[in-house]
């Protein structure tokens, strides 16, 4: 018979680990654009990290079609950031909030974007996805697809409209 008390234990063992992985990374042409940020550095999220090229999506969010993640997660930029600069200015407590969206990425087929992919490298070398020179991100708040909680926050973090073709 298994012990209960092993189960809760290693279950937050696993939520401990996921927390930690998730904590922070590092400092830092058209899209239209209250700071977090710090100087702090540490590692970008492990949900960030891959070498595979994913693959883009939209969806449809109450403000409309969006670029989203491979997993169907919105896309963000951050009005603060200066499109263009291969810097972001989304650190430590902010990329926490707002992790980078790792690259390699792709278009979704058929759509057009508003501005062209790219890519900066973070210091530690942690690759961060561009659209139109600004950094892109996701919202740890966003769960689930079609989700677009972060829009507005701070009047600075947009998400990335895709008009209809």
């Amino acid at each position: 018979m298994r012990n209960p008390g092993w189960a809760a234990a290693g279950l937050a063992a696993v939520a401990l680990a996921v927390t930690a992985c998730g904590a922070g990374s590092n400092t830092a042409s058209s899209l239209p654009g209250g700071a977090y940020g710090s100087p702090a550095t540490s590692t970008p999220p492990a949900s960030a990290a891959t070498a595979a090229t994913a693959v883009l999506k939209t969806e449809i969010t109450g403000t409309g079609t969006v670029l989203a993640s491979s997993r169907g997660l919105t896309l963000y930029y951050y009005g603060e950031d200066k499109p263009g600069s291969g810097t972001s200015v989304c650190t430590g407590g902010c990329a926490t909030a707002w992790p980078p969206l790792a690259a390699p990425v792709r278009a979704p087929a058929g759509v057009r974007l508003p501005g062209r992919l790219g890519v900066i490298t973070r210091p530690g070398g942690f690759r961060q996805v561009t659209v139109g020179g600004y950094p892109v991100y996701l919202y740890a708040g966003d769960k689930a697809p079609g989700q677009a909680g972060g829009n507005g926050i701070e009047g600075a973090w947009h998400v990335i409209k895709i008009k209809a073709s």
